[in-house]
């Protein structure tokens, strides 16, 4: 061991001495995945200008003896692979090193040290940039950089011969941001079609061919200039979509890197692997709360749901400020989460006239809800879901709607709804939702509370031919006479809309961005289910299903909707009740801002008082709806204190 490399170690293990050394919450057969990007030495190079994501020599040192010395085993993909296969067993706390972009620091400083610490790594490089002749400028976001900053190709293929390098594609050329929406949010190439004045959106077509080109294009300049085509994407800024994984697999690469914060285990797919993205002020204390399964992450959900109805405007100036409006008071809440409605209805009707998304069935009211929904992503650092119904689309004349058998027709006391049980209908919804996906950004589904069917629902054709085929009567009126094929009909009914809305599920997902946040879903559940189990029948609705079909169950906690005599008793009963049959890491409770019986603001203090209550009973995430933000209600200063999740976190398991 060099003296200089003692000494490193030294500094390392006095500095690791303010680390907390509570026991490592890794798990056997895990393994921690590190993203690098940029190195530099400064006391080569002190003038060299210095983008996000660089470190220094002398820091990535520091992490190199902090993995040595904290027992961390740093591995190569093959070795994972082999573990995953049942070849050989992965040592404890695993850990693979990758880095970004195909930097010449990589050749001049990392691999170096790699020989000498005999630490494996993986090198994603982006196939145009290495394309640049020397002397040229490589694009680098929204400036150039010289040519020599990057590998060449030859060095490529030297690294490649080491045996402890893999080099992986980081795209031939989808680095960097395209225009995704009139508004001009730069969004990432790989999964955004791209938006110009002249022609609108990129078609799926052209956008998937766009794709496919990248891929094919990354393996033939590999098998050029390597000799053999990579098994490996790191997708650019960790974006990708499951449309994009199978494309990349269609071209041999099977394992891709995300940069989704978590840890992996040899149980899950490799087809994308989590990874923690570090720079220079990631500290030592963080290094090693990445490595030891230590990360905190906030513990309670505290969601505010937004009408984009009370954002649009006609007058493009005026919706500009009611969105900076928004930004503005989210980003000053303190919240976790925005319910984001995707859909437009002006009328309060609950029933989705238009979209604020381009789509293949509605009219679009304005091309809205990307824009929002970004911008509260980036500015107000929220993970917003997509409110979106799951039949009440009013698609017109040339569509079959859910009827009631007493009168043969839509009843006019509920939600206009589509029936579910005709393909045309499903079909078009799931293209909706695929066109959500293509062409917004989003985080989550929130299932609208119109996914229900009463007890005189559905008696479309369509559908009575559907209950004969689960071996129940063909008659309505038949199945209401018997007690035992009505808790049939109520569980079959029940079923197919979860199952249908998993099939919305995939089809927003296939498109979909998905990024640093995990993609969830939540459903709403009306609170009578929960406190008149026997009304389950009338809505075919059911909590302990819906809580194994979604990550959250989202009761609509509303005491004046529900007439409650004496509201905070209703909730603390409520509350309860839920508890009795949902865990409350995934229960979400959503009070009403609004008095709609009355059409008047429900106060703030009322509101303040009922998320105590919630709080007391031992209900984690709590929101409500709906927030007006031009009225400023509720009133910010009193929900604060008791909505805010400040600085609460918790420990990921």
């Amino acid at each position: 061991m060099t003296l200089w490399r003692i000494i490193v170690m030294g500094a390392v293990m006095i500095a690791m001495v303010g680390i907390q050394q509570a026991q490592a919450a890794r798990t056997p057969n895990d393994y921690v995945v590190i993203s690098y990007h940029d190195i530099v030495d400064t006391s080569v190079t002190p003038n060299l200008d210095i983008y996000s994501q660089t470190i220094t020599r002398n820091r990535l040192i520091e992490h190199f003896n902090l993995i040595d010395v904290g027992g961390y085993n740093p591995v190569s993909l093959q070795q994972i692979i082999d573990a995953k296969a049942g070849k050989q067993p992965l040592p404890e706390k695993a850990v693979l090193l990758t880095f970004d972009d195909g930097y010449r620091s990589f050749y001049d400083i990392v691999f170096p040290l790699l020989r000498l610490y005999g630490f494996p790594a993986v090198q994603a490089v982006v196939g145009s940039w290495l394309d640049v002749p020397d002397g040229g400028r490589v694009p680098y976001g929204n400036t150039t950089l010289p040519r020599e900053r990057f590998l060449s190709w030859e060095q490529v293929k030297n690294l490649d011969e080491s045996p402890l390098v893999e080099i992986a594609s980081h795209s031939y050329d989808l680095h960097y941001g395209v225009v995704g929406n009139p508004m001009g949010n730069e969004q990432a190439a790989a999964v955004t079609s791209i938006w110009n004045a002249r022609n609108g959106y990129e078609s799926e077509t052209a956008y998937l061919e766009r794709i496919r080109n990248d891929m094919l294009r990354t393996q033939q300049r590999f098998q050029e200039q390597v000799g053999q085509s990579p098994r490996i994407m790191v997708w650019p800024y960790g974006a990708y979509s499951q449309a994009t994984l199978s494309i990349a697999a269609e071209y041999g690469m099977d394992y891709t890197f995300s940069l989704l914060s978590a840890p992996n285990r040899l149980s899950d797919t490799m087809r994308t692997m989590n990874r923690y993205l570090i720079d220079q002020e990631t500290s030592l204390q963080t290094i090693e709360e990445i490595l030891s399964n230590r990360v905190w992450e906030p513990e309670k959900l505290r969601i505010v749901h937004v009408d984009l109805d009370y954002v649009y405007d006609p007058d493009p100036t005026q919706q500009a400020q009611n969105l900076d409006r928004l930004i503005e008071r989210i980003a000053a809440y303190g919240v976790s989460t925005v319910y984001l409605q995707a859909f437009a209805d002006p009328d309060g009707d609950g029933v989705a006239d238009a979209l604020y998304f381009p789509n293949r069935h509605l009219p679009v009211r304005a091309d809205l809800f990307n824009r929002v929904a970004w911008q509260l992503k980036k500015r107000a650092n929220v993970k917003v879901y997509a409110w979106m119904p799951v039949l009440s689309f009013d698609l017109g004349s040339g569509y079959q709607y859910v009827t009631d058998v007493t009168t043969g027709r839509e009843s006019t006391d509920h939600y206009l709804r589509l029936s579910p049980y005709v393909d045309k209908n499903r079909s078009t919804i799931r293209e909706i939702y695929q066109d959500l996906g293509r062409l917004t950004k989003f985080d989550g589904l929130l299932f609208h509370d119109d996914a229900f069917l009463t007890d005189f629902e559905d008696a479309n054709p369509e559908a009575l031919a559907a209950y004969e085929r689960a071996s129940l009567p063909g008659d309505i009126n038949a199945i209401r006479n018997n007690d035992d094929l009505m808790s049939a009909w109520a569980r079959f009914k029940t079923e197919y809309l979860t199952d249908f809305t998993l099939e919305l599920e995939q089809a927003a997902n296939y498109y979909r961005q998905a990024d640093n946040v995990v993609f969830t879903t939540a459903r709403n559940l009306y609170a009578k289910t929960v406190m008149e189990p026997s009304s389950q029948q009338w809505f075919a609705q059911d909590p302990r299903d819906f809580a194994s079909g979604y990550d959250y169950v989202a009761v609509m906690a509303m005491p004046y909707m529900e007439e409650a005599e004496n509201p905070d008793a209703w909730l603390r009963s409520l509350a309860q009740r839920s508890l009795s049959q949902v865990s409350a890491d995934q229960l979400v409770f959503e009070l009403q801002a609004q008095n709609w019986r009355t059409q008047t603001p429900i106060p703030s203090e009322e509101i303040a008082q009922w998320v105590r209550i919630l709080r007391e009973e031992g209900i984690k995430h709590i929101g409500y709806y709906p927030d007006d933000f031009h009225q400023n209600h509720p009133d910010l200063n009193t929900m604060r204190p008791v909505f805010s999740i400040g600085r609460r976190f918790r420990a990921i398991q």
